[in-house]
């Protein structure tokens, strides 16, 4: 028997996955575009060390280069094996450079005023950011490895857009920088070189070879159009500066200075050496935590816009764990911070790539680029590499103006405002200001909604309590003075005043029969602010000087905490808190008939409810020998359910209530039923059994109309028959209409 080896499972994840059938144009395709997203990502680099070492560390920039192409080779092959997105590279982003600009500045500074060499200072201000590298790829994978990623998803996508926005055009501008090699500002001075006749017409054939490539889209594959007129245009401008332009001055300006001799150094050697001043790195903690920080934003949000760029989802956690280990491995072997490139990854998109392959490949071109020390800027002129970088720049544009999303003026306004300070200011302060924009729009659009998910009176809407026919025509002519309002959704500053102007409206309004009673439903609020209970002790106070009673219902425990420290409870006070709506309905329901239970309101009795519900023409003593009374205690069962409906029971005391019996064997109530009333009535003129227990709830008397007695009083008495009948129609009658009412209500 032979044993199989199978490869560790780690190892087996961050294999590229070879196909069992090469498909030979694909990987074509892939190399051509891994070729042209290298050479972009080589001047990329060139761009980023000039930013960062200049002045005094001017001397650092060999190594710098060779520093940042390294963290490009490694970040652009870890994240083509293990991203979730295919294809992809990585390498320096723009916020983080700009970061580690002030980080090099601050370290620099500082040395110089302790009169350090230029070699000390570039050496120290390598070893920080080597180490702000370490930090940045502990942070990323621990938090990929924690699974904390999606804690972080949540982003507006109007700062999506900032940042797409912002990066094109910054990609736009880029282009111009690189054909200038100067820095573009405000400044009307810094555009002058734009109109120059040494750099005007570079800028001319970048902007041609942008064009140029949309419209061979036409006539070509698309996935060919960026690989024919890059390589075109990059053998027509060689040619033509080789054998036109005979001034070399002017011929070697439309290339990029020559990168001189690229040097690797190993952090390793050098970082326990008596030249590294660590007490100047520690002082510069504040640089290197914003790095980290920076570089966490950063993946987040190009792993979020390439998802809306590819319309596909990623796993965010797997990034997070990708861009972690390529930065640990990046910072051992000299080189500096990389990540994810949404920028990147599209110029794949259009370069024709459709596989990890790419993105590998892309890392093994700036290697060579590395190790043989070839000199791309001396081939690819600068008019062809800034033209690419604007037309990557305007497709990003595009694509987000395409988006399928309807956004509003509002959303277009924050894009606008958030794409302006990141031009101006930096991505870090942008995206800040984006979010807290995101955050302060969501809240105003949040309270213009409300948190009163309905509004409804008594008279539309009762309790689950079955009163007297002569109670509830009271109830529903006062049932204007009870407002229930049902709420919904976290409860913050904005909403909450909403809530407190909404009821004070109702409470002035309504004049003829003033709102004595407001219920407020918490039962759908998950929570709410310190904002939302002092608008709560205004209205509070408002509804005391109106003589307005509230009735909370629904309060979890930390909300009826609050309103107890708020003093809105209490014997003095008189507020109520009930553990459910209809408890507190029932309750304003009680508090308006004892007002009102008066007089005549308070003198009838049974018989002659009876009396008058059958339009004084039947007296009780007529229709008694057919019934039979009966008293019973409370939890007596009137009907058991399941149980054959031979009877009909008019309650003439007490109280019964509805239940059911569910699966579990819990009891839940229905209704109640109060006062004078018909009970079982469905169940007797359908002839099906019971559907619920009816239950007495205090000593109850009630008179049972069996089936039997019914048919004698028929066959005696047709016409108290007759009337009974009509009775409980009208019963029906009037249910019915309620419950339409209040069913209308509610839709």
């Amino acid at each position: 028997m032979t044993s199989r080896i199978t490869p560790l499972p780690l190892l087996a994840n961050l294999a590229l996955r070879r196909p069992r059938n090469v498909d030979v144009p694909r990987l074509g395709r892939d190399a051509v575009a891994g070729v042209i997203s290298a050479v972009v990502q080589v001047a990329y680099c060139i761009s980023f060390a000039a930013l960062i070492f200049t002045g005094d560390l001017a001397g650092g920039f060999s190594l710098g280069l060779a520093g940042l192409i390294m963290g490009t080779v490694v970040t652009c092959i870890v994240i083509a094996v293990t991203s979730t997105f295919s294809p992809t590279i990585g390498g320096p982003d723009s916020p983080a450079v700009a970061v580690m600009s002030v980080l090099a500045a601050s370290i620099a500074a500082a040395l110089a005023s302790k009169g350090a060499s230029h070699e000390q200072i570039a050496l120290n201000v390598l070893v920080a950011l080597s180490v702000s590298t370490l930090l940045t790829g502990v942070l990323l994978y621990g938090v990929g490895a924690l699974k904390l990623g999606q804690w972080l998803r949540f982003i507006p996508y109007p700062v999506i857009g900032g940042f797409l926005v912002a990066s094109g055009i910054l990609l736009i501008l880029g282009g111009m920088e690189v054909v200038t090699q100067t820095d573009l500002s405000l400044s009307p001075e810094s555009w002058e070189p734009l109109y120059s006749t040494l750099y005007g017409p570079q800028i001319a054939i970048g902007a041609l070879f942008a064009i140029a490539i949309p419209l061979l889209a036409r006539v070509v594959p698309v996935y060919l159009a960026l690989p024919v007129a890059f390589f075109g245009f990059v053998a027509v401008l060689d040619v033509a500066l080789l054998f036109v332009v005979s001034d070399e001055t002017v011929r070697n300006a439309w290339f990029l200075p020559s990168l001189g001799e690229l040097t690797l150094w190993w952090p390793l050697g050098v970082v326990f050496g008596t030249e590294i001043d660590w007490g100047v790195i520690a002082m510069s903690a504040a640089e290197i935590g914003s790095f980290c920080g920076v570089m966490a934003i950063a993946l987040l949000l190009d792993v979020s816009s390439l998802e809306v760029a590819r319309q596909k989802g990623g796993d965010l956690d797997q990034e997070f764990r990708s861009n972690g280990l390529a930065n640990l491995l990046s910072s051992v072997l000299g080189g500096f911070g990389g990540s994810l490139s949404m920028n990147g990854s599209i110029l794949l998109d259009e370069s024709g790539a459709t596989t990890r392959w790419a993105g590998a490949i892309v890392g093994i071109v700036c290697a060579i680029v590395l190790f043989s020390g070839t000199d791309v800027g001396s081939v690819v002129p600068k008019a062809i590499l800034g033209g690419m970088l604007a037309y990557l720049g305007a497709v990003i544009i595009v694509e987000l103006l395409d988006t399928p999303a309807e956004s509003t003026w509002t959303e277009w306004a924050l894009t606008g405002v958030m794409t302006l300070v990141i031009i101006n200011f930096g991505y870090f302060t942008g995206v800040v200001i984006g979010v807290i924009g995101a955050c302060l729009m969501f809240a105003m659009n949040y309270s213009r909604i409300g948190v009163v998910r309905r509004h409804l009176t008594r008279y539309e809407f009762s309790s689950n309590v079955e009163r007297s026919p002569e109670q509830s025509r009271l109830l529903h002519e006062e049932g204007k003075r009870v407002h229930v309002f049902w709420l919904s959704g976290f409860i913050f500053f904005g909403s909450s005043n909403g809530l407190f102007e909404r009821i004070k409206r109702v409470i002035e309004e309504q004049q003829e029969r003033p709102v004595g009673y407001v219920v407020l439903d918490f039962s759908g609020v998950p929570g709410f602010d310190s904002s939302a209970v002092l608008s709560l002790v205004k209205l509070r106070n408002y509804c005391e000087e109106h003589d307005v009673t509230l009735a909370f219902s629904g309060l979890n425990d930390s909300m009826r905490a609050s309103f107890e420290r708020a003093g809105f409870f209490g014997s003095e006070k008189p507020h109520q808190v009930f553990g459910s709506r209809n408890e507190a309905v029932e309750w304003c329901e009680d508090m308006v008939l004892l007002y009102h239970e008066v007089g005549d309101a308070s003198a009838h009795n049974f018989e002659t409810w009876l009396h008058n519900e059958f339009g004084g023409q039947i007296d009780f003593e007529r229709i008694a020998p057919f019934m039979e009374r009966q008293e019973l205690d409370s939890g007596a069962f009137l009907f058991k359910q399941g149980e054959p409906s031979d009877s009909v029971v008019f309650q003439a005391s007490g109280c019964v209530a509805i239940t059911i019996t569910d699966e579990h064997g819990r009891s839940i109530r229905l209704r109640r039923m109060i006062g004078h009333t018909v009970v079982g009535e469905m169940g007797f003129y359908r002839h099906v059994p019971r559907t619920a227990n009816v239950v007495a709830e205090a000593p109850t008397v009630v008179y049972r109309l069996t089936q039997e007695a019914f048919d004698r009083m028929q066959e005696k008495d047709s016409a108290a028959a007759a009337a009974l009948h009509k009775l409980i129609i009208r019963l029906l009658s009037d249910r019915l209409e309620f419950a339409n009412r209040e069913i209308s209500a509610l839709l």
